[in-house]
């Protein structure tokens, strides 16, 4: 099997800092500090008033060209994952490769996925290049979840941030090997998590933005995640402490801390970056794994785990490789 490798990951963050603050939130401050020390997340990236989804793509994927000092030509495939398009239509995807000038025969494509987009993405990508349809590819995690939040709605308001990441991933040997990945979807819960009023369905009597089914959530990922990692420990032979990182998407620490007491984790084997990103959805793995690299050494493994929205979860092993 052809082995595909994450080369590079470049992010780009909401342009406004929101802390989660009294004065900030105009909220109470005893309503603040049980929510803030419950959730871990004391501040979070935010788009300002004209910066939307595909401006925070734009930057994200033109740092990624400018730091692999490579050519936009030199890419055939460019995925966009984003759940907050600019637009029903096109896809943000198509405004990215006409900004920056992406060779006309460049596979182009949106995905709707939510927490679980980095690993959907990543697995598609690969797929598509073990199979020879692509060479060189870039996926990039976007979303501005902060234009779908009710600012009296506490229980997502402290939570969201804003960011995009752009990952390139070719076969050339350097940063990350991809080993594993595997995905799975329950739709049974398609309403746990859901946008209201945010497209074409007539969504009456209630308001709109997003509605989350916090309890439920956070039952869903306690059931489903231990599950996936165990499958993906034993399909590849290793045992949790074989494992050097485990990359949980950021959802809060509360979750976090409840997945690595369930599973027997180390904590430093489960880092977070959630206190000052908050919950960046599809994006939060990535911007985990930018931050992490560095602290890596050769052949060390890491398990990177997405869940959330559709519902849909998914786990991917990546091996650090010598540059």
């Amino acid at each position: 099997m052809t082995d595909v490798y994450l080369n590079l990951i470049a992010p780009a963050l909401g342009s406004r800092i929101e802390r989660n603050d009294a004065v900030s939130l105009e909220q109470s401050e005893s309503d603040l500090d049980r929510i803030v020390k419950k959730t871990g997340v004391r501040s979070r990236h935010v788009v300002t008033e004209n910066e939307y989804t595909s401006d925070l793509a734009l930057r994200a994927t033109n740092q990624l060209l400018l730091r692999t000092a490579g050519k936009v030509d030199e890419f055939d495939g460019l995925v966009v994952c984003t759940q907050t398009p600019d637009h029903l239509i096109p896809g943000v995807s198509s405004r990215v490769h006409g900004q920056l000038g992406f060779r006309k025969d460049c596979y182009t494509l949106d995905i709707n996925q939510g927490c679980s987009g980095f690993i959907y993405g990543s697995h598609l990508i690969a797929a598509m290049i073990r199979a020879e349809a692509l060479h060189q590819a870039i996926l990039v995690n976007a979303d501005c979840y902060t234009r779908l939040i009710r600012p009296d709605d506490l229980t997502t308001r402290v939570l969201f941030g804003d960011a995009a990441t752009a990952t390139a991933f070719s076969t050339k040997r350097s940063g990350l090997r991809l080993i594993y990945s595997r995905c799975y979807s329950d739709g049974t819960g398609y309403e746990d998590f859901i946008a209201r009023g945010s497209a074409i369905h007539p969504d009456m009597n209630v308001l709109s933005g997003i509605h989350m089914d916090g309890p439920g959530i956070l039952s869903f990922a306690l059931r489903v995640v231990p599950d996936a990692i165990n499958a993906a420990l034993k399909d590849n032979g290793l045992a949790k402490t074989d494992i050097r990182i485990f990359a949980f998407h950021q959802a809060n620490s509360f979750v976090l801390g409840k997945l690595a007491y369930k599973m027997g984790l180390l904590n430093d084997q489960v880092p977070q970056n959630c206190a000052e990103l908050g919950n960046t959805v599809s994006a939060s793995i990535p911007l985990l794994l930018m931050e992490q690299q560095e602290h890596l050494d050769c052949g060390d493994l890491v398990l990177a785990t997405g869940f959330g929205v559709g519902l849909s979860w998914g786990v991917a092993l990546f091996e650090r490789v010598a540059e």
